[in-house]
């Protein structure tokens, strides 16, 4: 039985709206890590319909060192189904930049935010005359299972920044870690 992905948005954000395309855009002569242009964003709900695909994809472990690795095995099977002819990745944030959409792969409870809290307010791209946020980009957090060697995907959550915390909780710990860390609920890892 397939999961069904949680979805914590029901649109995209004001700002990025005037920005979508229709729902057969094909993003086939375009490039992940090519900044978005006007008319040419997919909407939220269908990034949702591509990425259902998503549920049920396994494949080897790369061990428990290698999370950055399996990360990018998500990314192109992301790039796959979102359409993208080539899978590229060139480390920044958002991961496929072209959609204004950041992954995560989940195999622990705790998301691994980076730097920038999704729901920040802070400008970083510009399309045409919009300053694009933190909080307009689109996250997945793709949430996988290792067992006897595979990652199997079981599920997934998207929405956008803005929505993220409405979601997750964010993980406070001993204000040490510069990072921002999230803890997962105790039954997302269930389908």
């Amino acid at each position: 039985m397939r999961g069904k992905p949680t979805i914590f948005s029901k649109s995209d954000s004001v700002t990025l709206q005037p920005h979508l395309t229709s729902p057969n855009f094909s993003l086939l002569g375009i490039s992940p890590i090519e900044s978005p242009s006007s008319g040419s964003v997919l909407p939220l709900n269908e990034l949702i319909k591509r990425l259902n695909g998503i549920i049920g994809f396994e494949f080897e472990d790369l061990g428990g060192d290698q999370e950055r690795n399996r990360g990018g095995v998500i990314h192109t099977q992301v790039c796959k189904l979102l359409g993208y002819k080539l899978s590229e990745d060139n480390g920044q944030f958002p991961d496929i930049l072209n959609q204004l959409l950041e992954v995560k792969l989940q195999t622990s409870p705790t998301i691994d935010l980076g730097l920038v809290l999704p729901s920040s307010e802070e400008s970083f791209l510009k399309i045409g005359k919009s300053q694009i946020r933190h909080c307009d980009v689109r996250y997945a957090i793709v949430v996988g299972t290792i067992k006897s060697g595979r990652v199997r995907i079981t599920n997934y959550a998207i929405g956008i920044g803005a929505d993220f915390f409405k979601e997750f909780k964010i993980f406070e710990g001993k204000g040490i870690n510069k990072k921002i860390q999230i803890p997962l609920p105790k039954d997302f890892f269930k389908s």
